[in-house]
């Protein structure tokens, strides 16, 4: 039900050329900037960050009102350069890590500096803006973002157990191939700030999710070890190199409330049998599903997907469709206890959707035993028994309790678009793998796509014709009490006007990308 084994995970390979492009707009803009004036004077080198605003609502009660939070841009979207002038630390395509600056991983932390973003940057150079309190994500330039508390220096932590959450979405654009989604992770708080990270989650550091990411930097210091290309196998049965990337990868738990296009959408949740996140190396720990290998986290997690199970009719473009993708939806996701209360263990993750005034209740899973219309330990027994699934990590690796203790702990929202060059995004909206894509057993189908499909350079081609855009816009995110969506919709929820949020700016200019990312601050 997840992604290809070890494939780029929700960092396609198109944004990774974007990446690139926008670090050469980068390294243009802040040689323009090189004494451009800062709220501690002249600084050499200071590319000022500034996190656009975007506020959610809580809700108890019947009563609504506003928190003050942010959105931050991964680091690994950040221009990374030695900190005494404008060489890259990590090089396109092959080049890999530069051998002077970073000859092993501590001295790679300590020699390497990361950029801010300022508000043209966000909107413009990497097609993340927020207006009107939406959050548009524009493919491919659209890096992944995080939800920080009002200021910026930690992320936003939701607890949700006995609670919901719910929000509009316009995917309107996404055809076959692409993927929006909004999803948690049990990064750190602080984007794990310590003794060579003091960067933190103000510059968008301490991303773990499921796959257990290959990400440039772990814990603070650089992925420089075992730094190589790997083989895996894509849906054609084919064994290609892809990569490279570092020998580590970090893991935690990961809740998908939405991975969708206009064809196909899923809800998962992916438990680990750890607290926090946990740095992995080689398959036994970080997981190789096409190894059989099951790792510490449950890679293709236990997911309600409505084409696979059964209904066909429920997602789509157009009015024959239960919920229309060619419209904005409101989606609500619960989360149900043991005892009802926010003390007992999750047992059911429930959906709702609304369009049009109208609350849609979720689809059924025809193709199961009961027909269940929500994800549960029973319901994910069940799919993998009549799927066949042969790769099984979500009961051995803690089920819905598992997950349910992350959320207690706290996790961090996430969004992003993205495509997926190597496994064409077959898992959410079409047929895998080749051998089976002309079967029809139950759970082989994930959505109408062809198996073809996906490739990076058919969905470009594709909008290119069609003369389309691709952005998937967030907005109207609250969270609460259960059903506090019905109050809402029916007008009887008091909610508080927002007030205007001026963006927080961050006058630390270039920061040292040590084990954690010490910052280095050259002040003149």
């Amino acid at each position: 039900q997840g992604p290809a084994s070890r494939s780029p995970r929700r960092e396609s390979s198109s944004q990774s050329a974007a990446v690139m492009a926008t670090m050469r707009a980068a390294f243009a803009l802040v040689a323009g900037l090189a004494f451009a004036p800062a709220a501690s004077g002249q600084v050499l080198g200071a590319q000022p960050e500034v996190q656009p605003a975007m506020a959610i609502k809580q809700c108890k009660g019947g009563s609504c009102w506003p928190e003050q939070t942010q959105i931050v841009m991964d680091m690994n979207w950040r221009w990374m350069h030695d900190k005494a002038g404008n060489t890259n630390c990590l090089g396109e395509g092959d080049a890999g890590w530069d051998k002077t600056l970073c000859p092993d991983p501590e001295t790679c932390a300590k020699n390497c500096a990361l950029e801010g973003v300022d508000a043209n940057g966000y909107r413009k150079t990497y097609k993340a803006k927020v207006v009107d309190g939406a959050l548009a994500l524009e493919f491919p330039n659209a890096p992944r973002v995080y939800m920080t508390e009002a200021g910026g220096t930690r992320y936003k932590m939701f607890n949700l157990l006995n609670r919901e959450i719910a929000f509009d979405v316009d995917l309107s654009t996404l055809p076959c191939g692409l993927n929006t989604a909004i999803y948690f992770v049990e990064m750190p708080a602080d984007g794990g700030m310590g003794a060579l990270n003091q960067a933190g989650a103000k510059y968008g550091t301490g991303y773990c999710d499921a796959q257990c990411p290959h990400m440039k930097f772990i814990h603070g210091e650089g992925n420089t070890e075992h730094f190589k290309k790997h083989t895996a196998e894509n849906p054609d049965g084919k064994i290609l190199k892809v990569g490279p990337e570092g020998g580590k990868g970090i893991c935690c738990a990961e809740l998908d409330l939405l991975e969708a296009n206009t064809r196909s959408s899923a809800y998962t949740a992916h438990p680990c049998n750890f607290e926090g996140d946990k740095e992995c190396e080689g398959d036994e720990e970080c997981g190789d599903k096409d190894k059989g290998e099951l790792g510490w986290c449950d890679k293709n997690g236990c997911g309600f997907n409505s084409w696979r199970m059964g209904d066909e009719k429920f997602w789509g473009p157009g009015p024959e469709y239960k919920v229309d993708t060619t419209k904005p939806i409101r989606i609500v996701t619960q989360f149900i206890t043991t005892d009802g209360t926010d003390a007992g263990d999750l047992k059911e993750i429930r959906r709702k959707y609304i369009q049009d005034g109208k609350i849609i209740e979720n689809s059924k899973a025809t193709n199961l035993p009961g027909h269940p219309d929500s994800l549960t330990d029973d319901m994910c027994a069940a799919s993998v028994k009549v799927y066949n699934e042969t790769y099984w990590g979500y009961a051995p690796l803690g089920g819905l309790k598992a997950m349910g203790e992350a959320m207690r702990r706290g996790m961090v929202l996430t969004l992003s678009i993205w495509d997926d060059d190597f496994g064409r995004m077959l898992w959410l909206d079409a047929r895998k793998p080749a051998e089976k894509y002309h079967s029809k057993d139950p759970g082989v189908a994930r959505g109408p796509c062809r198996f073809r499909d996906g490739s990076d350079e058919d969905i470009k081609a594709d909008l290119k014709k069609d003369g389309v855009t691709a952005v998937a816009t967030y907005s109207n995110i609250f969270w609460g009490d259960l059903d506090s969506f019905k109050a809402s919709l029916q007008g009887k929820a008091e909610v508080i006007a927002e007030p205007v949020i001026p963006p927080t700016v961050s006058v630390v200019p270039t920061l040292s990308v040590g084990a954690a990312l010490a910052v280095a601050v050259a002040a003149a």
